[in-house]
């Protein structure tokens, strides 16, 4: 009777040794072959795939096998349809040395696991060519393809936006947008790990099926998709796995370049990149390292839980920089309900791609980071906000809570409502009869200004770098609201009517924010002068700022 051949055992390697595989034809399988190259000498030529290790939301399967000596070695099931178009593409066996993560690293090794993810940026930038295994193609992949490729040329001829609009919006390529769209929504790009795949090597071209495309044509054909904003690609997460991934290749790009600072600080990455997807939390932080500029305080170690990760992590930031800016990111990127890690540590897991910018992630404040281009963080010194002033955090750290000296400025009284919370009424005002309402000393047009800037941060851009042009941005806003309390018959945007509904009732100095409008003398609203610029891709504008 026979026996099946045992599953292929792995050599220990020193921490400064990276494996890598060579696949040639042995009988009729193909087999492999393993060799320990020290990190600390040049390596030879060699290749790596990126790819999803499983098409969708199910575990990685091994169903397939490579022969490796007289044992087996279990392979992704992902991996099969790629070695077949090697294969087709008669490069599977022509002697190349691959760096393979699922086989290259013993992944039952939780020791050696952490070492190898020290090595990934050397891994990925001294690789010779990186190819993105998206799967095997679709209806309408060729379709996604051979759009990428237009819109690459497009972006070449430097068109204009409203050229660009005229062009692409428009019912002939509907379905063309909609291919573009699938092909971002393909498993790979909600990965992770491919994050610094994507970014770090030298040469990158994406595979689906037996066509390819490079990266940089896909990032044109982003930042095309960007400016069209009509076409609904947009709103879809697909775009959001794109097109941070676009910025943060845009950003490791600039700090090439001699005599660039390159600053990707990992808050930065893990607060863009907080949609992913991940089988282990802990890798939210981990699988970005290799990209940041500042995760040095952090150590891979996969013996630890994912709160305790998370927590090593905000006590290093805050102790490195004397600092507390990270704590304002919990609220946005909370821990799970049923999680027991405290409430001043972010989860960095949140469905929404939108990052919205804080006062804690100015352009100014270069520890927190962002993935904006170098053009866009350019500031003025003289508004940067900081409640503290030049005074270092106080704080001290027992167990997982934390201890901070603070002062109260101020009540919050009265919150407008929202689509996810009810209206919290003003109660300062409710005791003051209507004529102490009617002697305030805040005029009408001023508590407004106050509204206008309190929505906007008091900021022209959304980067928070320049202050309010209170005139212009004060006529934007009256023109767009005027629509609404005068029932104009011009269109009225979406999201401004939705939060007008919400705000419409709430007090400001005892009078609802409807009745401040209405009491607005008609040539303020006559003096908004032209319709208000209502295009989101500009963002110095009261509408652009706000929605």
């Amino acid at each position: 009777m026979m026996t099946s051949p045992s599953h292929y055992l792995y050599t220990p390697i020193p921490p400064d040794h990276i494996r890598l595989v060579k696949l040639f034809q042995d009988g009729n399988h193909p087999s492999a072959i393993f060799e320990a190259f020290s990190v600390d000498q040049p390596l030879l030529p060699y290749h790596s795939v990126s790819y999803a290790w499983a098409p969708d939301e199910n575990s990685p399967t091994t169903s397939f096998t490579l022969q490796a000596g007289q044992r087996v070695l279990p392979v992704l099931d992902s991996l099969q349809s790629f070695f077949k178009i090697l294969r087709s593409k008669g490069v599977l066996l022509d002697g190349k040395w691959w760096w393979i993560d699922s086989i290259c690293i013993d992944q039952t090794n939780l020791e050696e696991r952490a070492q190898q993810v020290q090595h990934m940026k050397l891994i990925y930038r001294q690789a010779e060519q990186v190819i993105v295994w998206l799967g095997e193609a679709s209806s309408d992949s060729d379709l996604a393809i051979d759009f990428i490729r237009f819109l690459d040329q497009t972006f070449r001829r430097k068109l204009s936006v409203a050229e660009l609009r005229s062009m692409l919006q428009v019912e002939h390529y509907r379905p063309h947008w909609t291919a573009l769209t699938n092909f971002l929504a393909r498993k790979w790009w909600s990965r992770i790990w491919t994050v610094q795949e994507f970014v770090l090597p030298r040469s990158v071209s994406f595979w689906c099926g037996m066509r390819n495309v490079s990266r940089v044509a896909v990032c044109r054909s982003i930042q095309v998709a960007d400016r069209c904003t009509s076409v609904g690609i947009k709103e879809t997460i697909a775009f959001a796995y794109g097109n941070n991934r676009r910025r943060a290749w845009n950003l490791y790009q600039t700090g090439k370049k001699p005599g660039a600072k390159l600053d990707m600080s990992l808050l930065a990455l893990a607060a863009y990149f907080c949609c992913m997807d991940t089988t282990d939390d802990r890798d939210r932080l981990f699988g970005l390292m290799a990209l940041s500029t500042n995760s040095s305080s952090l150590r891979v170690d996969y013996f630890l839980t994912v709160p305790e990760v998370y927590l090593r992590y905000t006590q290093s930031f805050i102790t490195e920089h004397k600092s507390l800016d990270i704590i304002c990111l919990a609220s946005i990127y909370n821990a799970p309900s049923d999680s027991l890690w405290p409430s001043w540590v972010p989860g960095w897991q949140k469905r929404n791609p939108l990052v919205i910018p804080s006062m804690a992630s100015q352009s100014s404040k270069t520890h927190v980071g962002n993935l904006r281009g170098p053009q866009f963080l350019e500031f003025d010194p003289s508004i940067h906000y900081s409640a503290s002033g030049d005074t270092a955090a106080v704080y001290e750290f027992q167990d997982s809570a934390l201890h901070a000296r603070g002062v109260i400025v101020d009540t919050v009284d009265g919150l407008a409502a929202s689509r996810d919370f009810e209206l919290v009424q003003s109660s300062e005002w409710s005791s003051l009869q209507s004529s102490d309402l009617s002697n305030s000393t805040r005029s009408t047009k001023d508590l407004l200004i106050s509204v206008c800037r309190s929505l906007v941060l008091d900021r022209e851009d959304r980067y928070l770098r320049y202050a309010m042009p209170t005139a212009d941005f004060f006529q934007d806003f009256i023109g767009l609201l005027g629509r609404i309390v005068k029932q104009s018959d011009s269109p009225i945007p979406r999201e401004l009517r939705e939060w007008f509904k919400w705000t419409r009732s709430l007090r400001i100095h005892g009078r609802s924010f409807e009745s401040i409008l209405l009491e607005l003398p008609q040539d303020e609203y006559d003096s908004a002068g032209a319709a208000p610029n209502e295009d989101e891709y500009n963002s110095a504008t009261s509408f652009g700022r706000f929605f």
